[in-house]
């Protein structure tokens, strides 16, 4: 009999923490297959894995990249459910089921738990991820205190460290985009799924707590600056696009600026470089995409937000007044929609 839930793992010098996220699993009172995605060990940690009874390593040979890991476990997965986790993630009991149980509902696309702090379990790492006019995406409640339960409501994404979808919907929706690697890719597929006119939630009955550490590093910001703009040329309608026009060109400039500060300006200026040696493809991918819109910009408009006040890093003050800026802009622009 072929599992209800297939977990996919994608391990990259994952140590002891791969270790203990399938602990957390041997728990779950739902019928379910493991997948481990090789994409590189640091010690023994695969080969301890594969010993276990409901662990199967899949291994693309090097490190694919999380987006493409990812999809190589869904390859091969047998369960009607896909359950994506990050190796540093510790799964609360049932919680495998509630999730399972929130994309049983044929309107729901994708559905996340309520992720808390590992280190910190009465503290949020997030209740659902946000998104800004410009792109840019983060940890929406990162750092609230958890409160009660609730009811599964809407969120803008949900977090790649914890994700829940069909397998059916998963492949319609195109998996994730490969050439991303990784960052936003949760963010590409999330807004695939509301394209194609489903919900994407989370449900604060499934609990996963997450062993976060923030960083910033070269590589994590060109990543994180060149996938932003591949999701921006691509999701967006020309209308929007235009409409946004003066928000993301401002955005460009205030993020090269802040690269010549830092010190990661050859970052930003490679990943505009990435962009249009790929343009053939960005193309590809721009028409792939809106070619599973079922949805209106103007209910589109509602899961973004003109505001940048991600709760994990501190923002200049500079921020605020950029924020009033661009919310007034935002709310003339979207009656445009």
């Amino acid at each position: 009999m072929s599992p209800r839930v297939s977990i996919v793992i994608v391990a990259f010098r994952s140590g002891p923490a791969l270790a203990r996220c399938l602990d957390s699993l041997e728990w779950q009172d739902e019928e379910l297959e493991v997948i481990a995605v090789d994409n590189g060990a640091v010690d023994d940690e695969i080969s301890r894995a594969a010993a276990r009874s409901r662990v199967r390593v899949v291994s693309p040979g090097g490190n694919a990249g999380f987006a493409a890991g990812c999809n190589a476990g869904a390859r091969v997965a047998r369960g009607d459910v896909l359950l994506f986790l990050n190796p540093d993630t510790v799964v609360g009991d049932g919680a495998v089921r509630e999730l399972a149980d929130t994309v049983d509902d044929p309107t729901v696309g994708i559905a996340m738990p309520r992720l808390r702090l590992l280190d910190d379990p009465g503290t949020l790492n997030s209740s659902g991820n946000v998104v800004h006019v410009a792109g840019f995406g983060w940890a929406g409640g990162h750092g609230e205190r958890v409160n009660g339960t609730g009811p599964v409501g809407d969120v803008p994404y949900a977090t790649g460290a914890a994700l829940a979808i069909r397998a059916r919907v998963f492949a319609e929706l195109g998996g994730f985009t490969d050439e991303l690697f990784l960052y936003h890719e949760d963010l590409e597929l999330g807004w695939r799924a509301r394209l194609s006119g489903l919900r994407v939630v989370v449900n604060p009955r499934a609990d996963v707590f997450h062993d976060y550490e923030f960083s910033r590093n070269r590589l994590k910001r060109y990543y994180l600056e060149r996938n932003r703009l591949v999701f921006v040329l691509s999701a967006y309608s020309g209308r929007t696009l235009a409409l946004l026009a003066p928000v993301l060109i401002g955005a460009e400039v205030a993020m090269a600026a802040l690269a010549a500060r830092e010190g990661w300006l050859r970052e930003k200026t490679a990943g505009w470089r990435w962009l249009a040696r790929n343009a053939r493809w960005l193309a590809r991918h721009r028409t792939e995409t809106q070619a599973m819109r079922r949805v209106s910009d103007r209910a589109l408009a509602a899961h973004l937000t003109p505001k940048l006040d991600p709760a994990m890093i501190e923002a200049p003050a500079v921020v605020a007044p950029l924020n009033r800026l661009v919310s007034g802009y935002w709310s003339l622009a979207r009656r445009a929609l």
